[in-house]
């Protein structure tokens, strides 16, 4: 997708540029089609954001119709990563009330994310070189949990997400091509980490964000 005189659309390398002209100590990294639905978004993300433990915070986000679009992000979903419960109605309580409790999780979309900016100085920011336009908060948030830090996710953070309208779909002919090698970097960087996702029980399925047993199992039978 053109940007006219920025060339095509490097998600990553517009954030970090933002990056390192803020001064504050914790960033907001936020999409241009997100809308506020309440007061009080932000303070809830950053009560979180300020603690020392904490490398990144995310928030609840809803489609224009009101079902959700973010309840956090699972590792090994679709092959690298994807949202749980996506599209579940808006008052879903989500896995054991999931949907409901603010908790640690592997992921979160950088739509709407607040990182420390000394996390994010000390990372790199996000890979402006491999991953342009998909998986690079996902990329990001692997690393910040590798660095030992904790992330995140809050429902009292709520706004609506008007997901890729700006940007368009990854699945067009000419931007298929792109995922497709975005998708194919995570596999080879983070390989055994997206197939283990430690805030996601092995025992369910990881081919959507919907929690259900998988079939066949992906934990071996302890007596076989």
């Amino acid at each position: 997708m053109p940007l006219g005189l920025w060339g095509a659309l490097n998600f990553s390398r517009l954030n970090n540029m933002a990056a390192r002209e803020a001064k504050g100590e914790i960033l907001l990294l936020l999409n241009n089609d997100i809308s506020m639905l309440s007061p009080g978004w932000l303070k809830e993300m950053i009560i979180h954001a300020v603690r020392p433990e904490i490398g990144a915070v995310g928030a609840r986000l809803l489609y224009p119709d009101g079902s959700l679009q973010h309840g956090g992000v699972v590792l090994g979903i679709g092959g690298v990563a994807g949202h749980l419960h996506q599209a579940a109605p808006a008052d879903e309580p989500g896995y054991f009330a999931r949907l409901k409790l603010a908790q640690e999780i592997s992921c979160v979309t950088a739509a709407c994310m607040a990182t420390p900016k000394r996390v994010y100085d000390a990372l790199g920011g996000l890979d402006e070189t491999n991953l342009a336009v998909a998986f690079n908060d996902v990329d990001y948030c692997v690393r910040v949990r590798a660095a030992g830090h904790k992330i995140i996710w809050t429902p009292h953070a709520e706004l609506t997400h008007w997901e890729s309208k700006s940007r368009g779909s990854d699945q067009t002919p000419e931007t298929r091509p792109r995922f497709l090698r975005e998708s194919g970097y995570m596999r080879a960087r983070w390989g055994e980490t997206l197939d283990a996702d430690p805030y996601y029980n092995p025992n369910l399925d990881l081919y959507s964000g919907v929690p259900r047993p998988a079939f066949p199992p992906r934990v071996p039978r302890p007596w076989a």
